[in-house]
């Protein structure tokens, strides 16, 4: 079972880092600041990455996670590691500053096993 758990997340990296990927980031602009987007719970602002699949407080990195054996995106919150979603500390929508996704291996190799499954960085006020 180990053996099939590596075997599928090193073809699964392969695949992944094949395709042309980017570091995906959002700043909250002064438009979206003055439209309300700041009061917006980080939950719904993470839905407006495609790249990223919540399932209820699980948040997965579309094309690394196999199907039979998930990882869940890691999440630093101002350079220090959290854990999962639901390991976040509460953050008012107001503090959250920018809101970046690493999707390509090379950027979240650094993570090691805690990051296989993607990284969201979240830097606040």
């Amino acid at each position: 079972m180990r053996n099939y758990f590596l075997l599928s997340l090193l073809l699964g990296s392969i695949l992944f880092s094949c395709s042309s990927t980017t570091t995906l980031s959002k700043e909250t602009s002064k438009k979206e600041r003055a439209s309300g987007m700041e009061n917006v719970p980080l939950i719904d602002q993470l839905r407006k990455y495609t790249s990223l699949r919540i399932r209820g407080t699980q948040v997965y990195l579309n094309g690394i996670s196999s199907i039979n054996n998930p990882n869940e995106v890691l999440f630093i919150v101002n350079g220090a590691q959290v854990g999962n979603f639901s390991s976040v500390p509460q953050l008012r929508p107001e503090e959250i500053k920018r809101i970046e996704v690493l999707k390509n291996p090379s950027d979240f190799a650094q993570y090691g096993m805690m990051g296989s499954g993607g990284v969201v960085l979240i830097t606040t006020n």
